[in-house]
């Protein structure tokens, strides 16, 4: 056999090899893709038999039912393409219920619950373990989009440059901070869409790049009011502290305390957080806390002086006239009110 032939049959070898490594990667990525409704929705709704059944729409909706003795109200689900799945819920629950996952991709999402606190956002590993306990009365209500890292790297870094890591912090940021009201607005509009088939994808994805850009340039302007001189370091030392109020919230939580989660001095947590958050620190611990404090105003009947213990105010009237701050309504008066939107 010729020399070069010899060389182009080890060529073609390495080629045809090359393409079946390929292959077998698209398959991968395929078969992650196509399970992202199954993985994200269907296995927590019907692990624990929560689920009743589910109806397919001809436009590709997806209606999950649930079972009434432990919830009513449905979930739909509108996928878009193979990586982006809209998801608008209104469920509220009848029994107590937890779930685990520990079998999932890696996703983002971005959504809207006005039940709750506006407009957050999850950047989940695909190696966490995700645990939920939902108590008795839970009201799961609102919009979400839902996407795999290769709705980030098609559209917005192979197209338009965007690094994946500024997306993940701005989502991640989001929690963090009062609702951005022009993406409430995107939200409900993807949430109430009327299209149908493919130009209800087209839709939904033009919308949906909507909503990323307007969360990119709301972080873009926060990062640039921080400063340059807020550093990695800095970001994760802030972490840890937020970190710290999250887990303990309903505790004495002074400045000294929250400065040596952070590793930093007193000064500098105190100016590098509100560079961070855009809030003091004393501010931002509050807002958590009354947050926590309407979940549990309208998931449980757990008495107002319970409640203030719950999120760390030994006094009630103290914590009735914080919420009243915050929200508008004496606690009291708000669960009076969700009550009655409740029975009405």
């Amino acid at each position: 056999m010729p020399k070069n032939a010899g060389m182009d049959k080890i060529f073609g070898e390495i080629m045809a090899d090359l393409e079946n490594i390929l292959a077998v990667r698209d398959i991968y990525k395929e078969v992650m893709v196509n399970s992202l409704i199954e993985m994200l929705f269907l296995h927590r709704l019907s692990k624990e038999k929560l689920l009743k059944k589910t109806k397919v729409a001809g436009d590709g909706h997806i209606e999950l039912i649930p079972k009434q003795p432990y919830a009513e109200g449905n979930y739909l689900l509108k996928p878009v393409g193979k990586s982006l799945v809209v998801s608008a819920a209104d469920l509220s629950f009848r029994q107590p219920y937890e779930y685990t996952v520990n079998d999932q991709p890696e996703y983002f999402c971005i959504g809207l619950s006005p039940r709750f606190t506006g407009i957050g956002g999850a950047c989940v590993d695909k190696d966490k373990i995700y645990r939920q306990h939902i108590p008795t009365g839970f009201l799961h209500s609102g919009v979400g989009v839902v996407f795999l890292p290769e709705f980030i790297d098609t559209l917005l870094n192979a197209r338009y440059g965007i690094s994946p890591e500024e997306v993940v912090r701005a989502i991640d940021a989001l929690g963090r901070f009062p609702p951005i009201p022009d993406a409430a607005v995107i939200l409900k509009q993807i949430g109430n869409v009327s299209f149908t088939g493919d130009v209800k994808n087209i839709w939904i994805e033009a919308k949906v790049l909507e909503l990323i850009s307007i969360v990119l340039d709301w972080h873009r302007r926060l990062e640039t009011a921080a400063g340059p001189s807020l550093k990695e370091q800095d970001r994760l030392g802030i972490a840890e502290a937020i970190r710290y109020v999250e887990e303990h919230f309903s505790e004495p939580l002074t400045l000294e305390v929250l400065a040596k989660q952070s590793a930093m001095s007193l000064s500098k947590f105190t100016a590098v957080f509100k560079a961070h958050t855009g809030l003091s620190t004393a501010t931002y611990v509050r807002r958590f806390r009354m947050d926590q404090a309407m979940c549990l105003l309208k998931n449980t009947t757990a008495p107002l002086s319970d409640i203030a213990g719950m999120v760390g105010y030994k006094h009630q009237s103290r914590f009735s006239t914080l919420f009243r701050e915050q929200f508008g309504l004496m606690p009291s008066e708000f669960r009076k009110a969700e009550h009655q939107k409740d029975n009405s």
